[in-house]
């Protein structure tokens, strides 16, 4: 949505900035190369008096008929597609069309301890550094990578779909199928970053997924490098403590 909902909004406001632009050089009585757009409002370029302002401009292109250009209609209204970068290039040799090339990038660093009696992990520090080029609402963006690493921990850790013998669900309510809650899920610190993409309205890049798709890797993975003075490994998802501890006592059963 960034990318595409992105590139079209923009795409259309600035047919509407223009018309404002186009408004404004008619009723000033100058040419549009010599006016300036800031914030809605209209002025000549040197000449801040002279200017009309957004109620103005929106009064003339909704009501003020007479004091529209002959070749403008009225209201303002904009139509703008906007296509996937790259997406109506040819094909490959083998066939292949690159849709998508605005990747963001990230990386999870994830500190974990295991009890060595129950085999409960303990996420004690998270840390993700992520890159989606330019960030139209950073609140919006760290909202998302939160809630992405949020159920990216209930992947590694929680979640499950359960079926009994018979092929019955046995997970189809929180009672039986968890999710991490605030009581799970640590303090996570965001490093951001920013490579603008060169294919895109702002510089910006998809960052939906972001969250959850490293989440579970480094999860796993810090999980496996705990095992891994004793011998013991898991790979299979969600390392719950029961699974954790089974593996432990496969490698090194502890003694009564």
């Amino acid at each position: 949505m960034a990318i595409m909902l992105g590139g079209a909004a923009a795409g259309a406001a600035k047919k509407i900035k223009a018309a404002l632009l186009k408004i404004a050089a008619h009723n000033l009585q100058r040419p549009v190369a010599d006016l300036e757009y800031r914030e809605g409002n209209v002025a000549v370029k040197g000449d801040a008096k002279r200017m009309l302002s957004w109620d103005q401009l929106v009064e003339i292109a909704h009501r003020k008929f007479h004091q529209l250009p002959k070749d403008l209609e009225p209201g303002l209204q904009a139509k703008f597609v906007w296509e996937v970068p790259t997406g109506g290039g040819l094909p490959t040799p083998d066939g292949r069309i690159q849709m998508y090339p605005c990747y963001s990038f990230e990386a999870h660093v994830v500190l974990v301890e295991i009890d060595a009696l129950t085999g409960q992990p303990r996420l004690t520090r998270y840390v993700c550094g992520h890159d989606c080029g330019t960030m139209i609402s950073p609140d919006i963006v760290h909202g998302m990578t939160y809630g992405g690493i949020a159920h990216g921990i209930g992947a590694a850790l929680y979640e499950k779909f359960a079926f009994s013998d018979n092929g019955q669900l046995a997970s189809q309510t929180f009672m039986d199928y968890l999710m991490p809650s605030s009581m799970e899920v640590p303090h996570v610190d965001i490093v951001d970053h920013c490579t603008p993409s060169p294919l895109t309205e702002f510089g910006q890049k998809g960052s939906g997924e972001a969250g959850y798709l490293g989440a579970p890797a480094a999860i796993a993975n810090a999980i496996n490098d705990a095992l891994a003075p004793i011998g013991a490994a898991i790979d299979e998802l969600p390392m719950t403590p029961m699974a954790i501890w089974t593996k432990m006592q496969a490698a090194a059963p502890i003694k009564s």
